[in-house]
């Protein structure tokens, strides 16, 4: 969720400065939160402004940028690894899913054809929908 924009956030404040009414009455005015109007008198009491708190970036990847090469040198010389050979040929401790972010990221695909060309034995594709079913609803 977006941080309320400074112009609102001084404006609520000015109201409550003012003896317009309490954080309740304020905040009913406003159409924000009350949490909003005491969080934002307790900021201002803490750091002096109003201004919103720097976002503090998220989780760490689990794949650092620094790896990136390493990643792709990896699949370079064996590029059928799955999720969890390449987890474990890197040496992390990290989830299947975590390095999955991380190889598209890069713009690295681990998906595999899902039809090849038609063959003399037979399909190559399992057919859709349930056996014995025409596809239509009686």
């Amino acid at each position: 969720m977006n941080a309320y924009p400074m112009e609102l956030r001084e404006r609520i404040l000015d109201a409550v400065d003012r003896g317009v009414g309490s954080a309740p009455q304020v905040a009913r005015l406003f159409r924000v939160a009350v949490n909003s109007v005491y969080n934002l008198l307790r900021l201002r009491e803490q750091t002096g402004t109003v201004r919103p708190r720097p976002n503090p970036g998220g989780q760490r990847p689990a794949i650092p940028p620094e790896r990136y090469d390493e990643v792709r040198r990896l699949l370079a010389e064996q590029p059928d690894l799955t999720l969890a050979q390449i987890r474990d040929r890197l040496g992390l401790d990290c989830s299947e899913a975590a390095v999955c972010r991380a190889l598209k990221k890069l713009g690295l695909t681990r998906k595999k054809e899902r039809c090849k060309r038609p063959s003399s034995n037979g399909p190559t594709c399992g057919r859709r929908g349930r056996s014995g079913s025409s596809g239509r609803r009686s």
